[in-house]
């Protein structure tokens, strides 16, 4: 007779579980409630440290991508975000870390351009860290429309979420 299996020690276990996996090929996508409009252009062209009379009528090109207010949310997350987040529902507390993104700019974001963005999770492995810790390597791509369909730029999106704490 044998005794209960012994517990799997905390640094093996899974993070990427059915759950999780079932989550891949996903789709969401968000219409923003209102054209980008000439003072958003203005603003983030002052954040971003461009000369805002450069960008009148058309945006520096990463706008599309770092701008939350497209996603049309009303309120932010728990955290006090307003961007898009897949929410996966991992086992564990995971820390989530950007791994890097890799943009295509096809056409240039005017002010008076409505933007429809959609976010697919394309997909998710598991690693392990240094430490033994699992990993779960994200791999998302949004895509960014003027409402008319004509693409404006694609964001293939890395993220590592590493379990949280021993």
């Amino acid at each position: 007779m044998t005794g209960p299996a012994a517990p799997e020690p905390i640094g093996r276990r899974r993070l990427v579980t059915d759950e999780v996996l079932a989550l891949v090929g996903t789709e969401v996508t968000y219409r923003a409630p209102e054209p980008v409009g000439a003072a958003s252009i203005r603003h983030y062209a002052l954040a971003i440290g461009a000369d805002p009379d450069r960008w009148g009528d058309e945006a520096p090109p990463t706008l599309v991508c770092d701008t939350t207010q497209l996603t049309g949310r009303r309120r932010p997350d728990a955290a006090g975000y307003l961007g898009h987040t897949w929410d996966l529902p991992f086992p564990r507390p995971t820390i989530m870390i950007r791994g890097g993104n890799d943009y295509t700019f096809h056409q240039p974001v005017r002010a008076d351009d409505l933007i429809v963005t959609s976010w697919r999770l394309d997909g998710i492995v598991e690693r392990s860290d240094a430490g033994g810790r699992p990993m779960a390597i994200v791999t998302t791509t949004a895509t960014y429309r003027r409402d008319d369909g004509t693409i404006l730029a694609t964001n293939t999106e890395t993220l590592i979420h590493r379990a949280a704490g021993p």
